[in-house]
């Protein structure tokens, strides 16, 4: 009878525990055609280490206090925050960082970490490599809300190249993709950019989208955010919808950061106007496969690559005529912007049609 007793203990705790896995799974939806590659989903109250390290690029600075993360994970939601009393990112006191005695606050986390990484910031000290994910081509997802507090500062969501070439200086596998760069004072507007970083197969690209509806709806309701990075090139989502597509690719792994930033020379010097504490509130990040994998021969080739480079000179240009429309006609220059955004795909399906 104790034995029976026993063995029916065991399989009845086996069972209990299959739910927390199975729970885990059905809270990620499937997406049509692709695989779950990775996903956090901030439900048990913790930052998951294993796949983020919480700090900000901590070898660009010696001050430790300046990258280490300020966040909370409740509520089901990660909230990044930046308080009245939250460090310089440098160490510096005020009147150190600019003419206005305003100090240079950044906060994030990040998948990866090595001496070196991005070359937009110096290396100040040695750090440990840390390596939680970084990956290769993807849907990538996020549904978040926005700050609702105005002022000089942004939130971004940004892929850089893991640097799998060399693990010291001189990589050339440095592109970033902004899946978004969004201001405080202009939360309506997205701004996805490619940044080439000594990438030679890379060139800088960006794109400006008015959203649909209230501004304001960005920063009290929740939005997904999504890029679909493909060796021919990345399309922008919001909410599902296309708004910006690029032939831009970086041809290798890389991984992700969160963070968010006030005072910089980027986003303008506007502490006075920030009201705190700054939040940001982040449901979840999920990185999905196409189950048919990704084709190479996709790429670019470099006749591809000289007919796209004139495309882009003939885009920059509409985008500097359309700049004339934004207080004119923004309706006009909105209309624009996204039949600019069609030109890689329907420069690729030229294009094929040609070469058949």
């Amino acid at each position: 009878m104790f034995r029976k007793s026993m063995v029916f203990l065991l399989v009845l705790t086996m069972l209990l525990g299959l739910p927390s896995v199975a729970y885990a799974e059905e809270c990620v939806p499937e997406r049509e055609g692709y695989v779950l590659d990775f996903s956090t989903e901030f439900n048990d109250g913790n930052l998951n280490t294993e796949y983020w390290l919480p700090q900000y690029l901590p070898h660009c600075t010696a001050n430790t206090a300046g990258s280490t993360a300020r966040y909370k994970v409740e509520n089901g939601y990660l909230n990044l925050y930046i308080t009245k009393d939250s460090p310089d990112y440098f160490g510096g006191q005020p009147g150190s960082a600019d003419p206005d005695n305003l100090l240079w606050i950044a906060n994030g986390i990040q998948t990866w970490e090595k001496n070196h990484l991005h070359p937009g910031g110096a290396q100040q000290r040695e750090v440990e490599p840390y390596e939680g994910y970084a990956t290769q081509y993807g849907y990538f997802e996020i549904r978040m809300k926005m700050p609702d507090t105005g002022g000089g500062g942004y939130a971004s969501w940004w892929l850089i190249g893991a640097q799998d070439d060399t693990d010291g200086t001189g990589s050339v596998q440095n592109g970033e993709i902004d899946v978004l760069e969004t201001f405080f004072k202009s939360p309506g507007v997205f701004e996805p950019k490619i940044h080439a970083w000594d990438d030679p197969d890379l060139d800088e690209w960006a794109s400006r989208v008015e959203l649909d509806g209230d501004p304001s709806d960005y920063v009290n309701e929740f939005h997904t955010y999504a890029m679909d990075w493909r060796p021919e090139g990345i399309t922008f989502y919001v909410d599902g919808k296309e708004v910006a597509q690029t032939m831009e690719s970086p041809q290798y792994r890389m991984c992700m950061i969160l963070s968010m930033y006030i005072n910089s020379d980027f986003s303008g010097w506007d502490e006075p106007e920030n009201n705190y504490p700054i939040e940001w509130l982040i449901d979840y990040v999920r990185v999905y496969k196409d189950k048919n994998g990704y084709d190479e021969s996709n790429r670019l080739t470099e006749f591809e690559r000289f007919i796209k480079d004139i495309c882009d000179s003939l885009t920059a240009f509409w985008h500097r005529v359309l700049s004339f429309f934004q207080d004119l006609c923004p309706q006009c220059r909105q209309f624009f912007e996204r039949l600019l955004s069609k030109i890689p795909a329907l420069y690729r399906t030229a294009n094929s049609n040609l070469l058949n």
